[in-house]
């Protein structure tokens, strides 16, 4: 039974490293999305030199290399985020850590907001329908809203939940740490 157990215990301790296969997979995502964002780019320069004409789609594929390029750095930092959250030991700079899951999440969600703003802008220049356009933009704003909120109650849960466990070493509670 005891020999179970200790195979039971390894085996839930060493899980964590299953999140090598995320991290992979977000690497070679990031890889493809580069690749991608480095061929539309191409693609505007060829237009460019050669077209003078065609300059209106050049800045639609632009934006489109642009997304391609967040959605990279995204991926990246992701990968990196979820390899030091589960693994550990990577010199990176400070910004690209996250202490736990919540901080994952706020920085994906501030990735997100500007991936859908460059959407917005190539909506624009494909200019359909003006309404549908309105709509689109109105509900890229209430998304926007809504992750920018969850973040925010993010942060201040967890702001909360610091200064709880601070007053849990059975020291009083002054007023001067009421007011900050």
């Amino acid at each position: 039974m005891m020999s179970e157990l200790k195979t039971m215990k390894w085996l839930v301790e060493n899980s964590r490293y299953l999140s090598v296969i995320s991290v992979l997979g977000m690497l070679v995502g990031a890889a493809a999305a580069l690749f991608l964002g480095v061929v539309k780019t191409f693609y505007v320069l060829h237009t460019a030199f050669t077209n003078f004409k065609e300059a209106e789609p050049t800045l639609y594929v632009l934006f489109e290399a642009l997304d391609c390029f967040l959605v990279a750095t995204a991926l990246v930092v992701i990968a990196v985020s979820l390899y030091e959250l589960f693994i550990g030991g990577l010199k990176v700079p400070d910004w690209m850590l996250v202490k736990d899951l919540t901080e994952l999440k706020a920085k994906f969600t501030f990735v997100i907001i500007p991936v859908m703003a460059v959407k917005f802008v190539q909506r624009i220049l494909k200019y359909e329908n003006s309404v549908d356009t309105l709509y689109y933009g109105a509900g890229i704003a209430v998304v926007a809203l809504a992750l920018t909120a969850f973040n925010f109650v993010s942060i201040k849960e967890k702001e909360a939940k610091e200064a709880e466990k601070e007053h849990e070493d059975g020291s009083e509670t002054r007023a001067a740490d009421l007011k900050n």
